[in-house]
């Protein structure tokens, strides 16, 4: 128990991180340099008090973004120190609470970066290094950067086979941690798979809990939900799941190509639309015709959307309505150094006025929310621009206008939102090149229904160049024949 507020003079404590089976881990501030650090406390009465010398010295070694920094070793006559790189981001563990699971890119996403980071110690010379204890929860999303923390049962190599004790977390410890058989990378590469159940499932599979059931041909590790794994990602988290090590891949390099295959394949039932390494960056700028008509809500579906596809998308308020501060408060979600903060997963940043600075952000897709503010949406650059319209008949007046003004981007997408079929005699045709697409209600727009999706297929198609040539778009449902028919004969239409 600390019971100063302050560390050797110059680490000014600001509340603790979390607890673990040999010590606790604050929050503290650099009074000096004013930068955060993570201070790791333990008691020099811990059994394995020597393991944390020996981890302290492990992340001495390795020097990458996704493993934290060791600054320096601390003593009082009763505690010993770690100062850290304090990394901010949210566990996987964490994430799946707040989501219930991920989508299948978004697990082939960060499941390849998991697969770098222990590539990194099992390729640490001249002794690679065992980790041991791969878990959600020693796994840190930083900005869609996959971190790796909590090293106090790594080992190197040649060690492995003298430890009189085992730990690990149940669900992801591998069979010979509960036996006296030797450890060795494959012994990582079995939790790796654990935690791609994890994220595909929001469950642990039911593996081993003790050395009986860890015998080769007891208790093998369940099926997979119906509907949250397809084959290929089955297949992979099989082989990681073997109890005998033999039948597991042999190296992390051969799983993380085996997860790049798989997350190249087509998900069932659908069409595979984007890929991470297909997009670079992309701003898209989203405002309404009015006010009222679903404009935050759509922008949101669209991030929302983008994350799902195993994309960095972020949401952006360029509006004065303050929706974001409402949402994170409603949520308890704090923000992080970038001033941005996370709902459901999905990063957020409030509108903060011109007169604030921040640290730039690193997301690569940003879609920006300008609310009804369409005049300064028009004198933006983006790369795509989404003009979203009222659907029903008294919202037909702001909708014309909107459509019709000749200040419209060249090539935009417009959506109408809840469209009513009164309203089709009304509407002007779309400029030409412009495509439009209905929208169906979506309850959540952190949360899209099918059918939700398969417009916003269409719609980021079309933003990124593959145009249709005015065509009114809808992908769903027998609203489709109505579709296009809407517009046909008038002028500008199809």
């Amino acid at each position: 128990m600390i019971d100063t507020t302050t560390l050797f003079g110059k680490y000014q404590l600001c509340r603790e991180l979390g607890r673990g089976r040999s010590g606790t881990v604050y929050l503290a501030k650099h009074v000096d340099l004013e930068e955060y650090r993570a201070i790791k406390q333990v008691p020099k009465s811990c059994a394995d008090y020597g393991q944390f010398r020996k981890e302290a010295l492990i992340l001495k070694s390795i020097r990458h973004p996704g493993i934290p920094i060791v600054y320096d070793l601390e003593d009082t006559a009763d505690y010993s120190y770690m100062i850290l790189e304090f990394l901010e981001g949210d566990s996987l563990y964490a994430l799946v609470s707040d989501m219930g699971h991920f989508s299948k890119a978004m697990t082939v996403r960060y499941g390849i970066q998991i697969c770098h980071l222990v590539n990194i110690l099992h390729s640490a010379r001249p002794n690679p290094i065992l980790y041991l204890d791969l878990q959600p929860k020693n796994l840190l999303v930083c900005h869609d950067v996959v971190k790796l923390i909590d090293f106090d049962h790594s080992v190197h190599l040649d060690e492995a086979e003298k430890l009189t004790k085992r730990y690990g977390t149940v669900g992801c410890a591998a069979p010979e941690q509960y036996t006296g058989d030797v450890l060795d990378e494959r012994t990582d590469i079995y939790a790796i798979g654990a935690v791609l159940y994890y994220m595909l499932t929001g469950a642990y599979p039911e593996g081993p809990v003790d050395a009986a059931a860890a015998q080769p041909g007891n208790r093998p590790v369940t099926g997979f939900p119906k509907g949250l794994v397809d084959r290929s990602m089955a297949r992979v988290i099989r082989t990681c799941l073997q109890q005998e090590k033999s039948k597991r891949y042999q190296t992390v390099e051969a799983l993380e190509q085996a997860l790049v295959q798989a997350g190249g394949q087509t998900e069932r039932g659908r069409r595979s639309v984007w890929g991470s390494s297909q997009i670079s960056s992309l701003t898209i700028a989203v405002a309404g015709s009015g006010s009222g008509v679903g404009t935050t809500h759509i922008a949101m579906e669209l991030t929302a959307y983008l994350r799902k596809r195993g994309l960095s998308a972020m949401y952006e308020e360029k509006n004065r309505t303050g929706a974001v501060r409402q949402l994170a408060s409603c949520v308890k979600a704090g923000t992080d150094r970038c001033g941005i903060c996370r709902v459901k997963g999905i990063p957020m940043l409030p509108h903060y006025g011109d007169a604030v600075r921040l640290e730039p952000h690193p997301y690569r897709i940003v879609v920006q929310d300008y609310g009804c503010d369409r005049q300064t949406w028009l004198s933006e650059a983006a790369d795509g621009h989404l003009l979203v319209c009222g659907g029903k008949p008294w919202e037909w007046e702001t909708t014309r206008d909107a459509v019709s003004d000749p200040g419209i981007h060249p090539g935009q997408a417009v959506i109408y939102n809840l469209f009513c079929r009164q309203l089709c005699d009304r509407l002007p045709g779309p400029a030409r090149g412009t495509d439009c697409f209905l929208m169906p209600y979506c309850s959540n727009p952190l949360s899209l229904t099918r059918e939700a999706e398969q417009v916003c297929d269409g719609i980021l198609l079309s933003l990124t160049g593959e145009k249709t040539g005015g065509v009114l778009r809808n992908l769903f449902g027998r609203a489709g024949v109505l579709a296009s028919r809407i517009f046909r004969g008038k002028p500008g239409g199809p």
